[in-house]
């Protein structure tokens, strides 16, 4: 995995990097060349628990460069690399209406995503009201452009 602060923080922010998963992004800065004493250590644990990663976790942040974000910005900055990703790779747009949705929820509705957060619904009530797929698939196109600014 590519060593990317950015998304890491948004994560961190969001807490969607569970306590085994720290050693790999730890090891994936020592590969990018960052270097530190919790750095390696949180590198080298095993399984850790909840509480082992925290006891390091902050030095390591401050050793990685990694600074905190609120939830709204890293909610945000996940919403526009999935838009980015989707619209890049032509992927269907309606079929990740729920994701975002989800993280909407998770960011405890965070604004900076509102636009894309209810598409779910919004999709429900443009299918009740006869719209085709193709116009809704435009419209929701449009949107994932706005947001991977």
């Amino acid at each position: 995995m590519v060593f990317d602060r950015e998304i890491i923080e948004a994560k961190i922010a969001l807490d969607l990097i569970p306590a085994g998963d720290m050693p790999a992004i730890a090891q994936d800065a020592l590969e990018a060349g960052l270097d530190g004493r919790a750095i390696v250590r949180l590198a080298t644990l095993e399984n850790p628990t909840y509480f082992q990663v925290a006891e390091v976790l902050p030095q390591a942040m401050a050793e990685m460069g990694l600074q905190k974000m609120n939830v709204g910005q890293a909610a945000r900055i996940l919403a526009g690399r999935w838009a980015k990703e989707i619209l890049n790779d032509g992927k269907d747009p309606l079929l990740y209406r729920k994701q975002f949705e989800w993280l909407w929820i998770k960011s405890d509705y965070a604004g900076e995503i509102q636009s894309v957060g209810n598409l779910d619904d919004e999709v429900w009530i443009a299918e009740s009201m006869g719209q085709t797929q193709a116009q809704i698939r435009g419209w929701v196109t449009e949107r994932l452009r706005a947001l991977s600014v």
